[in-house]
C-alpha cells in the first residue's frame, strides 16, 4: 500500500511538472472587421501583423496570421473548433453570438476614458427627451449595430413601439466627428456619438459646446463598443501569460504605433463583466419589442 501511494505521488508530481512546462498554444486571433469600419482593410491587416509579431517575440510564442471575418457566425464556428483562440469583436456581437461560458477575460486597446454612446442634440432643436425626436433629423454611425439597437430601445421606451417612421430623415457617417459637425452646421437635430469621438471633435472646435448638448441621462454607459476575449478553451495560466506579454507592448515603440492607429491609449485587461451593459440592453430591447408586438396583435383582434 505504501509503495502504491509513493508511486502515485511520483506520477502526480511528474504530471504537474509536465503541465507547468506546457507551452502556451499558438496565438490565433479572429478579428471581426466591423470593429474598425473607418480603416482600410489592408491597414488593419498590416498593423495587426506587426502587433502579433511583437507579442510573439516578447513571449517566445508561436502564432498564426490574424484572420479577418466579415460575419460572426464563421468566427464562432472557428472558435468552437479551436482554429481561433482569441477574438476581437463588437461587444454586441459577443453577447449575441457567444454564451458566457465560451469566452474568458482578455485584453484590448482602449482610451483611458470610457467610450460611452452619447445622445447629443442641438440646443435649439427643442429636444429634452427621446420622446421629442418625432420629426427630428437624426444622424447615426454607418454600420454600427449598437447605435441602431440603442436608438430603437429609446423609441420603445418613449413611444411604446419602434416607430422609425416618426423620425425625420436619418443620415449616417463613418466617423463620430462628422456626426458632431452635422449637428453643428444644422444638418441634423440629434445624433448618437461615441464619447471619445465627440470629445476629439470638441477639442478641435470648442464652438461645438455652445451649440450642442450631451443628454447624459439618455446616454449608454459602456466601457467600449468593442472587446478582445480569449476562448474559454485556453488554459487560465496561458491566458495570463499571453495577457501579461500583451500589456508590455504598451512600452514598445511599435506597440504604441499600432495603438495610435486604433485611437487607443493603452492595451488594457478586459473582463466578461464588460459585456453586462450590452446584455442588459439586448434583454431590455427584446422585452419591450415583445410587449409592443403583443399590444399591436391584440389591437388587430
Amino acid at each position: 500500500m505504501a509503495n502504491s501511494a509513493i508511486r502515485l505521488a511520483l506520477v502526480l508530481a511528474l504530471l504537474c511538472c509536465g503541465l507547468a512546462r506546457a507551452e502556451p498554444p499558438p496565438v490565433s486571433i479572429g478579428f471581426y472587421l466591423p470593429v474598425v469600419r473607418d480603416l482600410p482593410r489592408k491597414d488593419v491587416e498590416v498593423s495587426l501583423r506587426f502587433w502579433i509579431d511583437e507579442l510573439a517575440r516578447s513571449l517566445g510564442l508561436s502564432y498564426e496570421p490574424v484572420h479577418m471575418y466579415d460575419d460572426l457566425a464563421s468566427l464562432k464556428r472557428d472558435m468552437a473548433n479551436g482554429k481561433r483562440n482569441f477574438l476581437v469583436t463588437t461587444a454586441v456581437g459577443a453577447v449575441q453570438h457567444f454564451a458566457p461560458e465560451e469566452l474568458a477575460d482578455g485584453f484590448a486597446g482602449y482610451k483611458q476614458v470610457p467610450d460611452h454612446l452619447l445622445l447629443v442634440v442641438r440646443r435649439d432643436a427643442g429636444i429634452s427627451a427621446p420622446g421629442d425626436l418625432a420629426g427630428k433629423r437624426v444622424a447615426l454611425m454607418e454600420g454600427d449595430e449598437l447605435s441602431d439597437l440603442y436608438l430603437e430601445t429609446l423609441l420603445l421606451k418613449a413611444w411604446g413601439k419602434a416607430d422609425w417612421k416618426r423620425l425625420g430623415p436619418i443620415t449616417r457617417e463613418q466617423r463620430s466627428g462628422k456626426l458632431a459637425h452635422r449637428l453643428f452646421f444644422g444638418q441634423a437635430d440629434a445624433a448618437l456619438i461615441y464619447r471619445n469621438g465627440y470629445e476629439a471633435a470638441l477639442a478641435l472646435n470648442p464652438q461645438l459646446g455652445k451649440h450642442l448638448q450631451v443628454m447624459e441621462a439618455y446616454s449608454l454607459k459602456i466601457r467600449s463598443p468593442h472587446i478582445g476575449l480569449f476562448s474559454a478553451q485556453v488554459r487560465p495560466e496561458h491566458r495570463e501569460a499571453i495577457t501579461q506579454a500583451a500589456l508590455r507592448l504598451n512600452e514598445s515603440a511599435r506597440g504604441r504605433q499600432v495603438l495610435q492607429l486604433y485611437h487607443a491609449d493603452d492595451l488594457m485587461r478586459t473582463s466578461l463583466r464588460d459585456l453586462v451593459p450590452f446584455r442588459e440592453l439586448i434583454e431590455t430591447h427584446r422585452r419591450l419589442l415583445a410587449r409592443s408586438q403583443g399590444k399591436a396583435e391584440s389591437e388587430r383582434k
